[in-house]
Parts: C-alpha cells; structure tokens; sequence
C-alpha cells in the first residue's frame, strides 16, 4: 500500500485542480447589459455625414447624431440598466479626451422631432438625424445578445464534456487494472468473443502490420501509426470535437448586432471554438508530462499518453484556427470595420490591438509547434526538438495568456501552469533523492556504454522500468531515458548503444579516456511500468540489438524467482561482439539451464556442421563457456540468419500448455511483428495470450 501512497495522493492534487478550474466555470454569469444592446448605435449600425471613424469616439461623442441615439436607446432599455449604461458612454467619452455636451435627459428632448425612425432605414443609408430604435428592435438585440451568452455558457460545457470523454476513458481503464489485479490472469482461456475482440480492435495496428515502424513518404520516415484501439478513441474524441464546435446555435434575425445570419453563427462559432480549445489545455499538459499521474492508475504506456498528447494538440490547432478565421471573417463584415479594406482591419483591429496581436502570434506558434514536432524531426534530432518544443510551448503559453486575460477564461492556464510545475517539481524530487553528485562509472563496450551508477537514496526498479540520465558534462539540461538491465550491490545497471546526439558524445569521451571513467549524473527514475509475466506458464522474450537490456531484466527476474516456468528468449543482433554488452548476465541466465535461450548473429558468419551443431554453437559461445561449467545446452547460435518471428510465437501459443506472455523490445521492424502474429494467434492456445511491448517510439 505505501508505494500507492504518492500517486494517489497526485491524484486527488490533479481532481482537485480540475474541480477548481470547473467550478470557476460555473459560477461564471453572462449578463446582458444595456450598454451591450445600445453600443450599435455609437459604433455604426448606420452611417453619418459626419464620416467619423468607426474608432474615433472623440468624433461620435461631439457629433451629437450618435449619444441622441444612443440615449433614445437606453430610454428603451429597463430602468436599472439605464444609469449605468449612460455612465459607460460618458466613461468611454472621458477616456477619447472629451466631454459629452449634454445630460442623458436633454438629449432626449432634442430628439422628440428630430431622429428617423431606424424602421424606415437601412445600414447602407446616410442619416443627419438621431436614429430612433424600436421596441422590437433592441427585443430582438436583446435576444441575439442572450443567444450570445448561451453559446458562450455552453460551450465551456461542451469543453469540460471533453475532458470527461476522457475521464470516461481512464475509469475503464482503472476498472480494468483493479479487475486485473484483484483477479490476476491464470490460465483460462477468454471467451471467444472477448479473443476475437482483442484479435480485431485492442492488439493489431490501425491497418497493414504497421505501428511501431514509421510510415514513409519515399524514402522519408513521416509518422509512426497508432493502435487500432488507439485510433478508435481519437477518431470519437476528434468527432466529438467537431460536432460540438457546430451544435446547439441559433440565429436571430432582423438584429443589429449581427445582421445576417451567417455573421451571427460566424461569431458563435469564433466564441465556440476559442472555449474548446481552451477547456483542452490542462488535458494537454497532463498527458504530456513525464510524472503523469494516470500512468499509474490506468495502466496505459507512456507512447499511449503520447499519442493522445499529440491528438489533443491537433485539434486544440483547429480550434484556434478556426477561431481566428472565425473573428477575422466577423470582424471584416459587422461592426466597425464593415465596408472598411483590408488594411484598415488589419492595421486598426490586429497590428494596433496588443490582445489581438498576441491571439494571432499564438496560433502562429501553436502551428510552429505542430510542425517542429514531426516525427522526423523529433526521431532524428531529439535534442533540437526538445529545446524547439519547450520554448516554442513557454511563447505560445504566454501569448496566449494574455489574450484571454481580458475575457476572463484563466482558471484553465492557471490548472495547466499547475500541472506543468508539479510535475518539473517531482522530476526536482527525484534528482534529489537520487543524489545530485552521483557518480556514474562508464565503460566503452564495443560500440555501446556500460553504464554502473549508485544513487544516494535506493529505489528498487522492476523489471523493464528505466530511469533519465543527465550527463552533466554534456549539456546538463538533457536527459535520456535508458533501460535499468539490472541492480548490482544497489548500482543501477544501463547499457546504452552509442548512435546519435548523447549517446554518441559520451562514447567517444570515454573512448579518449581509455575506455574508462567516472562522470558526474544526474538520475530521474526509475518510470515505466513492469508487465506482470511471473503469472503465465509459458513467457517468450522477444529481443532485436540493444532492445536486450529491457528484456534481459524480465529474463533475470524470471530466472532469480525461480518459479516453474518455460520461459524462451530471442535476441536478435547483428555482430557477436554485442554479446559483450551482456557477457556477465548471459552467464547467469545459462547456470540451470532453466531459460531456452536462442542468439541470432544476423551481420556474421560461421560455419556449423549439422553433425556437431551444439558444439559449434558452444564454441561460438567460448566466452560464456569459459566462465560456466554448468550445462549449457539450452543455449543455441545461429550465424547469419534470423528467425520467423512469426512462426516461433505461433507455434510457442500452440504448444504452450497454459497462458502465454509475449514481450518484444527492439526495432520498429520487430515489434510490429510480434504485434501482428500475437494478434493472428490469441485464439489459438489453451489458455491466454497476452502481448507487451517495450517500445522505442516514446519520443
């Protein structure tokens, strides 16, 4: 119970900030305001001789055409609006460096024969009189105003409706996990229905055979392809989406608010789509983080998270695009810039307005943020995407910020500011509690680092968890996450192969050194989940290259728990220099002869004999052999070939005389394989077939 203590204490902080950010919410009050029904008639439902500009209200509140107007107006609205709404217009007045010349009351006496009623006029016609407004006029403002606040109050419920579509999501998966846990998996069979289920929606990949392996454009790798189950709930959440950025509005006609009604759904849609986008930040940020806490409590893999991070800040782009096209579109065709080109727009309503120039600037860097996190560019050159990423998120948090400052939406920036800090706090927490002067003893190892590092207060990692290293010698703010194989008189036991970016620094430093040398680290971990595959009988671990260090901590486990098991393992590598990577750990694995264990030298060749098979393959293994007296007959090599994967999980499920656990960690490649034949044979055994997956593809 203690190692459940910290998470769900995250919890209830995470339920708590979205409790506060909906309750804010609602007790939101949209009211309808005289001053709102009467602006019209001071910004320019109709035009003058005087051609003042839609914005000089130095101009309209001298030129008395507009405050008689607007005070014949107020006379129309109810009488505890009128007193403030006339206060408004002297305000505003006082604010353009002038003075209305006149009391609301003498304004009025001059307009009992000199105004046009605004019955008989239309928005194109030049008036020199007050325009008189009708009952049935400021009803009908009234009513497009109150449509208006509708619209404005459900849409952030059709945002938090959003979020729940979520929530929905995380208690089945909760509910699933507590099932699992207080009913663990023996050895019975699932129902038929329930396999074929699994078979088409929960295993395979959205179509073809590819998840892991990136999709290409040519050449180019473009996108790694979401589970099918993955992609189901995209798909709902993006419909979702859509259907609520377009339900439940309505027009009002004969209004001078709106006049049309493409305008007035136009301008709901802009208020619509700005709320969704909003409601959806907190989400964002929580299933973007590193300590999310739902990790914990619904089982779902960090690439899972990732996914759906990705998704919602897709569609939190439409949203805001749709909302800046929306306003642009409303703007150009009522109100103050009606008729106006252009330029004018642009000059007086975004270059002149620092809210709205900061709205444009955010969907510009939301889309900058969409583009810097292409696949390539995130799997190529990480390090560049992650700084890319993080300033260009902090620019559009900001801009962002401040533009829905003055509509007053902040509670949804300030739960995200919370998560986002809560989170970078615990990362603090665990660098701390680790040892922020750890020692990190690092050794070359063919074309990877054997990495041995102890930290000040001990975690014990489970088996296929991993931890962040900060190499502090080599950009300190970087951090990579790298497999614990195993723990060794309480050192943590990594083995990173040198390719691009970190790890390839710190091999070629250490290789100056001698192949030897004690760096200062930082450790952030361990995360990651442990699948549960001591409870079948018959486990296969499925490894290709460096993929063997998350497999070789389940095979030791499995090994040191010494349970009535058949458990084989796969590697698959291209060079049997690799085999050093894993020397010490190989021969703790042959000792009994418990594991069936099965290497695959892909890049080299050796000739076999057919008639003394096991004893070239001890002798290609005279490393291990040296060192190991015991029999290692369940040690097999094969050079210059590689296995069906395919057909070695089919006829293991079918042989198997239990339940059946299938682990991959490598290649794209591999992966998907494994994915495609479990899926092709989870109906095919005596009792379950489940899959897991330590995948590559987190970034």
């Amino acid at each position: 119970m203690k190692s459940a203590t910290g998470p769900c204490l995250l919890l209830l902080l995470t339920i708590l900030g979205f409790a506060v950010q909906d309750v804010q919410a609602a007790k939101r009050k949209y009211t309808i305001p005289c001053i709102t029904i009467c602006s019209s008639y001071m910004t320019g439902s109709f035009k003058t001789a005087s051609k003042c500009s839609k914005t000089d209200y130095a101009c309209m509140c001298t030129d008395e055409i507009f405050p008689k107007s607007y005070a014949m107006c107020v006379d129309i609205c109810r009488k505890e609006g009128q007193a403030s709404a006339w206060r408004s217009l002297e305000e505003t007045c006082e604010a353009a460096g002038v003075s209305l010349k006149r009391a609301k009351a003498e304004y009025l006496a001059l307009t009992e024969t000199d105004y046009v009623d605004q019955a008989t006029i239309s928005s194109k016609d030049v008036v020199s009189a007050a325009v008189k407004p009708t009952s049935s006029i400021v009803l009908q403002n009234l009513l497009a105003r109150a449509e208006k606040n509708h619209n404005m109050k459900w849409s952030e419920y059709y945002g938090n409706i959003l979020n729940a579509y979520w929530g929905f999501l995380i208690l089945l998966a909760f509910g699933r996990l507590i099932t699992l846990r207080l009913y663990p998996r023996k050895g019975s069979r699932p129902l038929s229905v329930v396999s074929k289920f699994r078979e088409l929606v929960t295993l395979p990949a959205t179509w073809g055979g590819k998840h892991i392996e990136p999709q290409r454009l040519g050449s180019i790798p473009v996108n790694i392809i979401p589970t099918r189950w993955q992609s189901i709930v995209v798909f709902f959440f993006i419909a979702l989406n859509v259907v609520f950025l377009f339900v439940d509005m309505w027009t009002v006609p004969k209004n001078t608010i709106y006049y049309t009604d493409a305008i007035m759904r136009t301008r709901n849609i802009a208020d619509r789509a700005a709320l969704l986008g909003v409601a959806l930040l907190p989400i964002l940020f929580l299933f973007g983080g590193r300590n999310n806490v739902l990790l914990f409590f619904t089982g779902w893999s960090f690439e899972t998270f990732n996914v759906f991070h990705r998704w919602i800040g897709r569609m939190m782009f439409i949203n805001f695009a749709v909302h800046g096209w929306s306003f642009t579109y409303y703007y150009r065709h009522v109100g103050e810039y009606k008729g106006e080109s252009n330029f004018a727009y642009w000059k007086e309503q975004i270059l002149d307005d620092r809210d709205n120039y900061l709205g444009i600037v955010a969907v510009v860097l939301i889309g900058i943020i969409l583009v810097q996190a292409c696949y390539v560019l995130r799997h190529h050159w990480y390090e560049v995407f992650l700084v890319l990423h993080i300033a260009t998120v902090i620019c559009f948090f900001a801009t962002a910020w401040h533009h829905v400052k003055p509509h007053n939406y902040l509670e949804y920036f300030y739960t995200s500011v919370a998560i986002w800090g809560f989170d970078r706090l615990i990362r603090i927490g665990r660098i701390l509690l680790a040892g922020p002067f750890s020692k990190a003893n690092i050794s070359v190892c063919g074309d990877a680092v054997y990495v041995s590092v102890k930290p000040a207060v001990h975690f014990q990692p489970k088996p296929g968890q991993y931890a962040f290293l900060y190499v502090l010698r080599h950009n300190f703010w970087e951090s990579h996450p790298f497999s614990i194989m195993e723990t060794r008189d309480k050192h943590y036991v990594f083995v990173a192969k040198a390719h691009k970016g970190l790890t390839k620094k710190i091999h070629k430093s250490v290789t100056k050194q001698d192949g030897n040398a004690a760096v200062n680290v930082w450790i952030e971990g361990p995360y990651g989940h442990s699948y549960p595959i001591a409870r079948y009988e018959t486990v296969l671990l499925v490894a290709g290259g460096i993929g063997i260090t998350a497999i070789m901590s389940y095979a030791l486990d499995l090994k040191r728990r010494n349970t009535p098991q058949d458990v084989r393992l796969y590697w698959m590598v291209r060079e049997q220099g690799s085999l050093r990577w894993v020397q010490d750990q190989l021969q703790e694995l042959t000792e009994g002869g418990r594991i069936d264990i099965h290497i695959y030298v892909t890049g080299e060749t050796e000739d076999i004999n057919e008639k003394n098979h096991s004893q070239s393959e001890s002798t290609s293994m005279s490393d291990l052999s040296e060192k190991n007296s015991a029999v290692v007959s369940k040690l097999h090599a094969k050079y210059n070939q590689r296995p069906d994967i395919r057909s070695v999980i089919g006829d293991t499920v079918r042989t198997a005389d239990g339940s059946v656990a299938v682990v991959s960690c490598g290649p794209g490649s591999l992966a998907d394989v494994c994915r495609k034949a479990v899926a092709e044979n989870v109906d095919k055994g005596k009792g379950r077939v489940d899959y897991f997956e330590d995948a590559f593809s987190w970034a």
